[in-house]
């Protein structure tokens, strides 16, 4: 059986430890991994002395022994740090958190301006799309009367181009026959 994700990331944690550069992140720099294969239940079963029954023990991993005293000493110093006055930093680093915090502050007071313009423009928007929705509305109806009035337009049209050409027909006829009487007049006077 393999060994499971978390003790394959323990083990790349620890050793990765020693490479480290910063080490206030570190308690044990020194801490050694087992080359050694590990498998579920390879750990051992040995009796503990009383430094070692306040850490569990994980398989297949050394331990650096500490001694208990040791252990109390550092706790106590450091409840002791904590307890006492808040970490007190030097000028630079007060500089450089209150310039951080004024660029915060900006970048909180433009994205509030930003958001003010953001909302301005929207109801502009939306003003501008209502406007534009009643010119189409209203554009729509002129546009049905102006196809109603043309049709009745070109209804008339139709019959008065039917009445003229009937008319135009007449005229052409009436037209033909004053021809015919004019050269029949014509004729006449010459005979006569």
């Amino acid at each position: 059986m393999g060994r499971s994700k978390t003790e394959v990331n323990f083990q790349r944690l620890l050793a990765a430890a020693p490479q480290q550069r910063n080490h206030s992140k570190l308690m044990h720099p020194e801490i050694k991994v087992s080359q050694e294969p590990i498998t579920r239940n390879s750990f051992k079963q040995s009796p503990k002395s009383d430094s070692e029954n306040h850490m569990p023990s994980s398989p297949g991993l050394r331990r650096r022994v500490v001694p208990a005293s040791n252990i109390k000493d550092r706790t106590h110093e450091i409840t002791e740090a904590d307890a006492s006055a808040p970490i007190k930093l030097d000028a630079a680093a007060e500089a450089h958190i209150q310039k951080h915090r004024k660029l915060q502050e900006d970048l909180t007071d433009e994205m509030v301006g930003l958001a003010q313009q953001l909302k301005e423009r929207s109801l502009m928007m939306s003003r501008s799309l209502e406007n534009t929705e009643k010119i189409l509305d209203s554009t729509e109806t002129a546009i049905e009367q102006s196809l109603a009035t043309t049709g009745h337009t070109n209804v008339r049209a139709m019959k008065i181009y039917s009445e003229t050409s009937k008319t135009t027909c007449f005229q052409w006829l009436l037209m033909l026959a004053m021809i015919c009487v004019f050269i029949m007049v014509v004729l006449l006077i010459r005979v006569t």
